[in-house]
């Protein structure tokens, strides 16, 4: 499990690129040391070389070979030099040997000879003649731009071998301790820069469907790991909020299907016991019909607040006359207001017809619901007005009523689910509960908004916006049935 684990892979990767890093800084420091004392070693030989050709050769050109080979021999042992050192004749042949190795003349290699000819020095590398390696310069001594002799200088190179000796030791001994040693830290590293993520894993899996509430950590300073802790936050919430719309719609639906299924089910025990003429059945059956009704349009409207708490409530966006659409809704309030003898208005304080981006359908039933709650609350022979104006880039629908109004401790809550001033009243009437909700729902799905101001024993006012431009009307493409509108 451990290697399959991120500190794990971590450490390895560190380690192989530290071991990556570590072999080649050893070998870039080995070669440059190693190129730079070959580099003193063949500086040196050139100055002794050409010391040798302007001090001793030059001046001893027309002695005897063998005088002038003492002479050299003297030369150098005279300026404690400790290298080796030979002289040719211009086609190569040994001439003199000054402090030799072992017996063995200096080779005069090929490429030696080659070079000499063209009057340039020639550095090599010898391992043969001795038990460690000898760099030898052949050096050309020119007389009038013609070659008289060849100059050998050789030096041995064990101090350089030693050196470069010892450094391999140094590397192959302290780097594994060194890679272990920063292994040992990185895998400490890892560990410390992964424990936030183990708070993180640890605290994620504590939160289930009894603590949604919960948050994970929010280290600081904020990098991220913040960043990842407050988007894992975000989604926490978004699902806090969706697992309590579903509770919220289970607990709504069983709370209110449940007084009609209670009148359901008395009615149809007393039916059963009591009942016996066709017509008592009847008139328990048109009961039963009204609570079943009662029942489907809470369940439609649920599932319409459902929809669009969940962006899936369905608009077909088009262009429509906003002005017919009020001179429809005035002339269905005349008809619906006619029982209690109400007066209905339509002011439309506007120059030309108005025209607007939305789902028609919709704006009818949320009017008309707004519309059918001032005709159940306002007195009989009371006054309800509808008008429309446009300010800058919104239209503003007012639906204003002389009703009872609805009291200030009220007036924040009447877009809640099943929310009623009168209770009792309003199930008489044969409302859900919703109507204020679905309003409201519909009007922020086209981008508006929707205030209320009410003044007990005076009436009240709705006041509906709701943008021109169709780029502020949030479209929905998933497919829904239309519903009819309902008089809630």
């Amino acid at each position: 499990m451990i290697l399959r684990s991120i500190r794990f892979r971590l450490t390895l990767w560190y380690a192989l690129t530290l071991a990556v890093v570590l072999t080649a800084s050893s070998l870039f420091w080995y070669i440059a040391l190693s190129s730079n004392m070959l580099s003193h070693i063949d500086e040196r030989l050139l100055d002794v070389a050409r010391v040798i050709e302007k001090e001793h050769l030059s001046a001893h050109a027309d002695i005897p070979n063998k005088q002038a080979c003492t002479d050299l021999d003297n030369y150098i042992i005279g300026h404690n030099w400790a290298g080796y050192a030979q002289v040719r004749n211009n086609l190569g042949n040994l001439i003199c040997t000054i402090n030799s190795i072992d017996g063995i003349p200096l080779p005069l290699s090929t490429s030696a000879l080659l070079q000499i000819t063209k009057k340039l020095p020639y550095y090599e590398i010898d391992y043969e003649i001795s038990t460690s390696a000898v760099r030898i310069l052949s050096y050309p001594i020119t007389t009038k731009d013609r070659l008289v002799r060849i100059l050998q200088v050789a030096e041995k190179l064990d101090s350089m071998e030693h050196t470069l000796s010892d450094l391999r030791f140094i590397f192959l001994m302290l780097s594994p301790f060194a890679l272990l040693t920063l292994t040992c830290c990185g895998w400490f590293l890892a560990n410390q820069a992964l424990a936030p993520v183990i708070q993180i894993t640890e605290s994620a899996r504590q939160i289930t469907a009894e603590n949604l509430n919960a948050r994970l950590p929010i280290h600081e300073p904020q990098d991220e790991l913040s960043s990842l802790s407050d988007t894992i936050n975000s989604m926490l919430a978004r699902l806090e909020e969706s697992f309590n719309r579903v509770m919220q719609f289970s607990a709504d639906a069983s709370h209110e299907l449940r007084t009609p299924l209670a009148i359901l089910k008395g009615e149809t025990e007393v039916s059963l016991r009591w009942a016996k003429s066709e017509e008592e059945l009847r008139q328990t059956l048109e009961s039963n019909l009204e609570e079943i009704n009662l029942m489907s349009r809470i369940l439609e409207d649920l599932l319409v607040l459902a929809k669009s708490e969940a962006k899936d409530l369905h608009l077909d966006i088009e262009e429509f006359s906003l002005s017919d659409l009020l001179q429809d809704i005035y002339i269905h309030a005349k008809t619906l207001a006619e029982p209690k003898q109400h007066l209905i208005h339509l002011r439309l304080q506007v120059d030309s017809e108005i025209h607007l981006w939305g789902d028609q359908i919709q704006l009818y039933r949320m009017l008309l619901n707004i519309i059918n709650n001032s005709i159940k609350y306002t007195r009989p022979g009371g006054i309800i007005e509808l008008s429309l104006q446009v300010e800058k880039n919104e239209v503003i629908i007012t639906v204003q009523d002389s009703g009872v109004g609805i009291p200030k401790e009220h007036l924040t809550h009447i877009f809640d689910r099943f929310y009623r001033v009168d209770a009792a009243r309003n199930r008489e009437d044969g409302g859900t509960g919703l109507g204020l909700s679905i309003v409201k729902a519909i009007i922020m799905a086209h981008g508006g908004t929707i205030d209320v101001a009410s003044v007990v024993g005076e009436g009240t006012t709705f006041t509906i916006t709701l943008p021109l431009n169709k780029q502020n009307v949030r479209p929905h493409n998933s497919p829904d049935i239309d519903k009819p509108p309902t008089n809630d």
